[in-house]
């Protein structure tokens, strides 16, 4: 993956990468927010849920939001 950094002048950083987001190092996290319904049907979503599954777990909860992936894991709330 190739990447660059960007430093404004109060020191925030913003670090580009071109590559594939699910290939990124475990220490990396994922978050991705989707509607109350879950549905999950287009754009990147779609690969959010192909990848880490979970859809059900969410709607059984009725929950306002929560999936919630770091390191690899999955995490409802």
């Amino acid at each position: 993956m190739a990447s660059s950094l960007n430093e404004d002048p109060e020191g925030s950083r913003i670090t580009y990468v071109k590559g594939d987001l699910f290939a990124c190092p475990k220490t990396d996290s994922l978050a991705h927010c989707i509607s109350e319904d879950c549905r999950m049907g287009a754009g990147i979503a779609v690969l959010f849920k192909k990848k880490f599954g979970g859809v059900q777990e969410l709607l059984n909860q009725r929950l306002d939001v929560v999936l919630i992936v770091c390191n690899g894991k999955m995490y409802l709330r």
